[in-house]
């Protein structure tokens, strides 16, 4: 399956320790140019929002919380981030849970490799 997926967080050994306590922006590109946006979000990350929340008053002192395009996983490792999005791609989710946000346009596509977009 070909799509190109950026994250916002570096995967070095430190944040690697913390996948199971973060959250993380993802954008999916597929070969017909469109990317589609989202924020992953560890079941702990939501534990520990929730917590500052109720410390700090935000959104009702932890009351409720939301987020625009929220996923949420077990971690929000490079494996996971992969394994659920090629997932939403299979099942023809991706569309519904990720928003789209503009196309890649001609001539920036250094980024993807020679023949990842569609001719």
């Amino acid at each position: 399956m070909k799509r190109h997926i950026w994250t916002s967080m570096d995967y070095s050994e430190i944040q690697q320790k913390l996948a199971h306590d973060s959250n993380v922006d993802v954008v999916v590109t597929l070969p017909d140019r469109t990317r589609w946006w989202g924020t992953f979000f560890s079941y702990q990350n939501i534990e520990t929002l929730r917590q500052k929340n109720k410390e700090t008053g935000e959104f009702l002192s932890g009351t409720y919380l939301w987020s625009v395009n929220m996923i949420i996983s077990e971690d929000v490792s490079r494996e996971t981030i992969e394994k659920v999005v090629d997932h939403l791609i299979e099942e023809g989710d991706l569309q519904r849970v990720m928003a789209k946000i503009e196309d890649v346009p001609f001539g920036e596509e250094a980024d993807y490799g020679e023949d990842f977009f569609d001719k």
